[in-house]
């Protein structure tokens, strides 16, 4: 027998299947596979037309420093110059561990002014987080999304505005509701 034939051959149905399009091999820092695998396993689910699949932060640190003088909002005073520490906004912006449940979505409307949420504001949403009775959420109603404070009317589940002109959404039973997330910052830009 010779050497070139001692393996056996080919067998019928071993090896790698073949994939529905063509594939390449990455190199990823070992730090950023969890973020890669949530990533790809996000986008494989098949996505709805209303149904935007969140996104997470972007995984670099920005590092911003914290003064240890708080600036009153009142009567100026002299500033320090003393550094308390630096932060990564990530850090500061999201649950430890929560990154892939985490995303931005930017407000439409003003049933939320009562809580400090404008039009045009960005919130971060944990989809990671339990919603709870007063918690803020995003939700899916009958395939629309909104941002309300989760709550009861009487027995009722309720959706409720931060704002007397617009009225609660009480749930009987009728209508379909979806939390999509828990917010839990709200970003407002203050230089247009």
């Amino acid at each position: 027998m010779s050497a070139s034939s001692s393996h056996g051959g080919a067998r019928p149905g071993a090896g790698r299947k073949p994939a529905r399009e063509s594939t390449r091999q990455v190199r990823v820092p070992l730090s950023q596979v969890p973020i890669v695998r949530a990533y790809i396993d996000a986008n494989r689910q098949p996505a709805l037309a209303r149904d935007p699949q969140p996104v997470s932060l972007i995984p670099s640190t920005v590092a911003l420093t914290v003064f240890a003088s708080r600036v009153p909002a009142g009567f100026p005073s002299p500033a320090d110059d003393y550094v308390e520490d630096v932060i990564d906004l990530n850090r500061h912006l999201i649950i430890q561990g929560h990154e892939p449940a985490t995303f931005m979505v930017r407000v439409e409307g003003w049933s939320m002014i009562g809580a400090g949420i404008h039009d045009g504001d960005e919130i971060m949403v944990d989809r990671a987080l339990t919603p709870r009775q007063g918690d803020i959420v995003v939700a899916i109603v009958n395939g629309d999304l909104t941002v309300k404070r989760l709550g009861k009317v009487g027995n009722e589940l309720a959706l409720l505005p931060e704002n007397p002109h617009f009225r609660p959404r009480i749930f009987k039973g009728e209508e379909t509701l979806e939390i999509w997330g828990v917010v839990t910052r709200c970003l407002r830009k203050l230089r247009r």
